[in-house]
């Protein structure tokens, strides 16, 4: 009896989760836990930026040159290509659109693979949200992800809206909608403690941590309400002294805390505690934050983001569309508690029927090519 050869598989990301946990990042990394353990692939991951300490298990981790190329990462087609033709791979799995989809699709498409790109972000698919602040560049990742989405084998969405963008903007129906995924917790939420309002993202200008502070800052006359911010400050050049000003005020509202960059496990432990999740992001995919809130019976309220009008019958949580309105939903609902924990039962069960690690199934059946 002989043994199946393993389907050869190559992940492509700009960033490991070893060296940044980002959304796209913790998504693959749940996706090679569920197929590191099956044993019927042959992976390599290769990004641009790992941790040096890091260790993969079950999978081969390879680094692809300078870890942030002023031109973009399609400067790097060359030995990316050479990489490729020397692991000859069978399937490519590419997320997070930029250089890396239009070199990933020009290999598959030249050679006997298939390309399979996963939207990351609505950004991904609308060729204007593009903003780098380098036209150079901006013109590379243009062309690249243009060249992807005409010639990748199969294309999977987050949500239906971004299949509506993809059509609109390349002309391609996705191949599969599948919603992003999480572990169940392994214990029950606790929300006997103070009230408390979680913010939770790295400090970027397009997530708007500062509409936050100014949450809180307009509801400091709610007794005993705690609002709580997680996230990176941003270091960049371009952002430092945005992040300094915005730090100052939070020190300064007296409501606030402000934690800093927490760990997976540690944003999960104290999301079981919260009462409400507030979103304040100009554009999103499909935040994992949601996913993470929900399956711990918390609430979200969001300010511009509803994915496929998750919020539209209000079950789950609201959608505001103004801060006006977004300090009128969250006072609303740290008043009334007996509608806060309904929303936050549906919540959960929102979040079980439609993102557990299920959904990986669903994927590596576009991986193995039964679908």
């Amino acid at each position: 009896m002989t043994t199946a050869a393993k389907l050869k598989l190559c992940v492509i990301t700009p960033t490991h989760w070893s060296h940044f946990m980002g959304g796209a990042q913790y998504q693959v990394k749940c996706i090679l836990e569920h197929l590191v353990p099956t044993a019927k692939y042959d992976i390599t991951y290769l990004a641009n930026r790992i941790a040096p300490d890091f260790e993969p298990a079950g999978y081969q981790l390879e680094k692809l040159g300078d870890p942030k190329p002023r031109w973009g990462y399609l400067v790097h087609a060359l030995p990316m290509y050479r990489k490729l033709k020397a692991l000859k791979p069978d399937v490519i799995y590419q997320r997070v659109a930029g250089g890396h989809t239009g070199i990933s699709a020009w290999y598959a498409h030249h050679s006997n693979a298939r390309m399979i790109w996963h939207v990351a972000h609505d950004g991904d698919v609308s060729p204007g949200r593009l903003v780098s602040g380098n036209p150079v560049r901006r013109f590379m990742d243009r062309a690249a992800i243009r060249y992807g989405a005409h010639h990748a084998d199969t294309i999977v969405t987050q949500t239906r809206y971004q299949a509506d963008l993809l059509r609109e903007h390349y002309g391609r129906e996705a191949t599969a909608v599948i919603g992003n995924f999480h572990p169940l917790p392994a214990q029950a939420p606790d929300k006997s403690g103070p009230l408390t309002v979680v913010w939770v993202a790295n400090f970027k200008s397009w997530k708007q941590p500062a509409a936050f502070q100014r949450l809180a800052a307009s509801l400091h006359a709610l007794p005993d309400v705690r609002f709580v911010m997680v996230g990176a400050a941003a270091t960049g050049d371009a952002d430092a002294d945005w992040s300094r000003r915005l730090l100052q005020q939070i020190e300064t509202t007296p409501n606030l805390d402000y934690l800093g960059g927490q760990s997976q496990d540690a944003v999960n432990e104290l999301l079981s505690r919260a009462h409400l999740f507030v979103n304040t992001s100009l554009h999103e995919g499909f935040a994992n934050t949601f996913i993470q809130a929900w399956m711990r019976e918390v609430p979200v309220v969001s300010l511009h983001v509803n994915p496929d009008g998750v919020f539209d019958d209000g079950s789950v949580g609201a959608y505001c569309g103004s801060e006006e309105r977004l300090s009128q939903v969250v006072r609303e609902l740290m008043e009334d508690h007996s509608r806060r924990s309904a929303m936050g039962a549906c919540a959960y069960r929102y979040a079980v029927e439609n993102h557990t690690v299920a959904n990986v199934a669903r994927l590596e059946a576009l991986i193995a090519g039964d679908l």
